[in-house]
């Protein structure tokens, strides 16, 4: 994968956290991300708002978590890593 492609994928997991990490080829992680997020998001809305912001610390860990993958992509293509195996 070309490290321009990495790139896109981080600044889209900037916005959708999950999206962009589908872009980077980790189906898995980057689907269960935006499954949380949805699930947040029908949350929200059926407790009017309440249930996003009582959930906020939890979106504010899956758009981290998302940022770290796409670095961490990022450092294996460039050759600062080794391997991509932890990160699934």
């Amino acid at each position: 994968m070309s490290r321009a492609w990495i790139i896109l994928g981080i600044i889209v997991n900037l916005f959708v956290p999950g999206l962009g990490t589908v872009m980077m080829g980790k189906w898995v992680t980057g689907l269960v991300q935006l499954a949380i997020l949805g699930l947040i998001w029908l949350v929200g809305l059926l407790t009017f708002g309440l249930g996003t912001f009582i959930l906020a610390p939890i979106h504010g860990l899956v758009w981290l978590w998302a940022l770290v993958g796409g670095l961490w992509q990022l450092a294996v293509a460039s050759g600062r890593a080794r391997t991509n195996r932890w990160m699934w």
